[in-house]
């Protein structure tokens, strides 16, 4: 990949002549060939290119499930806040939609891993941010699921596949070229860096959980094989013992019963007191003689004991466990949230960085996200007034809030819309409602046997209502 000179792709003067051409080609076609479709059809003026997420893609899983068959044509994906937005600013019909989204996508796989556009955008925000812009190979869900999207990429020279911040810099430089020139960039970003972030800690606490009752049931299962070796060794030992008083005690009964027995017993004990270490050191001996010998036998056995000890330490404190797993992720999503957060705003500090210096002049839209985990029990449910995940709410206002702080001024300055407002109104009767209504979370359907939910992505309704709250706050 050729490096980004001033953030725009260049080809050198290959590149110009091509583009030059193109123009020149396009000019002569609109001379040469009129149609009367093309002249009654309004000209393209203006571009509106939506960057992000699967939210601006317009993902849902039951749309998934439902375009399965035809290859997930992106065309049945025309529900996002980004078409929406599109069909409410294009009321001329002199706009065009480029819509880059990519269902999955962070903040540096939008980036992508190109380390010459990396490389200059840190030179260029060298000592204006704490920690570096970061990236990662692009856009999964096309270049390793091989799904399609609504505007493909492309490839480099070397054929490496281009990420999304790529392609709109060359739509920003081509557009402006062919006189339909960007002039709104929306951008929802950061969710899946979150989320990337709760997936790993969930399998870190997994993984502690599962050591902790693998520790436990361990203890357990040797305590138990223990026992029983020992009371083994101990039972031999106590036949050797009785077979050193027997003579002492016949003497002393001339074997009558019970007087036998009881004498056997009085002298054993006595034996025993009086070769306590010696005894016990035979039973020492006696346990590791049965380890060794019967060694294969006590592992299976161990196996099968360790598994039902597990079944049943897992089902007499699954109450401690789950609120074991939840305060420690709870923990540790509070204690990494606010470098998560600082990432985030870093890495669209880059993505902006990247864009006005490509040229743009537009207006700059930032989409912040709702909470999916948020309160969606109805008033009358069990919980209810409570969010699903406790605490993520003011964790995503505190980045809301960073975003907002951050981009609200200055050469980087975008119009900030917060979907969290709108969806999470923290109202006990509303948030509840608009989650059942706007988001899949209560979406309990199915398509062909797929479950369609519960699924983080808006509905229908719920992506109209985020065009709606763009258009009123940002306009065009």
């Amino acid at each position: 990949m050729q490096a980004m000179n001033g953030f725009l792709a260049s080809g050198g003067r290959r590149g110009s002549r091509l583009v030059g051409c193109v123009i020149a080609l396009l000019a002569l076609a609109a001379m040469t060939l009129p149609s009367a479709a093309s002249a009654m059809k309004p000209k393209v003026r203006k571009t509106y290119v939506a960057l992000g997420d699967s939210l601006a893609f317009g993902y849902s899983q039951q749309l998934f499930n439902e375009n399965e068959k035809t290859g997930e044509n992106p065309a049945g994906f025309e529900h996002g806040y980004a078409s929406d937005y599109f069909g409410l600013i294009n009321k001329g019909a002199h706009w065009q939609l480029v819509n880059d989204g990519c269902p999955g996508e962070t903040t540096e796989s939008l980036i992508g891993d190109n380390p010459a556009l990396l490389g200059e955008l840190n030179a260029a925000l060298a000592g204006k941010i704490p920690e570096p812009v970061t990236g990662e190979a692009p856009c999964a869900y096309h270049t390793a699921d091989h799904l399609p999207l609504h505007h493909e990429y492309g490839e480099t020279e070397s054929h490496e596949p281009k990420s999304q911040l790529e392609s709109a810099l060359e739509t920003i430089a081509f557009d402006q070229a062919t006189g339909k020139p960007v002039k709104v960039i929306t951008l929802d970003i950061g969710a899946n860096d979150q989320l990337h972030e709760i997936a790993k800690i969930e399998a870190e606490v997994h993984a502690n959980l599962e050591k902790y009752v693998t520790e436990e049931v361990e203890a357990i299962t040797k305590t138990i094989i223990f026992d029983k070796i020992k009371a083994i060794a101990e039972k031999e030992v106590e036949g050797y013992v009785i077979e050193q008083v027997i003579p002492q005690a016949y003497g002393e009964s001339e074997g009558v019963e019970p007087a036998f027995r009881e004498d056997i017993g009085k002298d054993a004990a006595a034996y025993g007191a009086a070769h306590a270490a010696e005894l016990a050191a035979k039973v020492g001996e006696d346990i590791e003689i049965y380890s060794f010998t019967h060694a294969e036998e006590l592992a299976k056995e161990g196996e099968r004991i360790g598994a039902e000890q597990a079944a049943k330490f897992e089902a007499e404190h699954a109450a401690e466990l789950h609120e074991r797993g939840e305060r420690e992720a709870d923990e540790k999503i509070a204690a990494t949230a606010g470098e998560v957060g600082k990432q985030i705003v870093t890495n669209i500090t880059g993505i902006f960085t990247a864009i006005k210096g490509a040229g743009f002049k537009g207006k700059l839209i930032l989409e912040g996200t709702y909470d999916s985990y948020g309160n969606d029990r109805l008033e009358g449910e069990p919980e209810a007034g409570h969010e699903l995940l406790p605490g993520s709410n003011e964790l995503l206002a505190a980045l809301n809030g960073a975003e907002k702080a951050t981009f609200k001024k200055g050469p980087l300055k975008a119009c900030y819309s917060d979907a969290q407002t709108l969806f999470n109104t923290e109202n006990p009767v509303t948030e509840p409602e608009n989650m059942h209504a706007w988001t899949n979370m209560d979406n309990f359907t199915t398509f062909e046997g797929k479950a369609n939910g519960p699924d983080i992505h808006a509905t229908p309704l719920g992506y109209e209502k985020m065009a709606e709250q763009i258009n009123s706050t940002c306009g065009v």
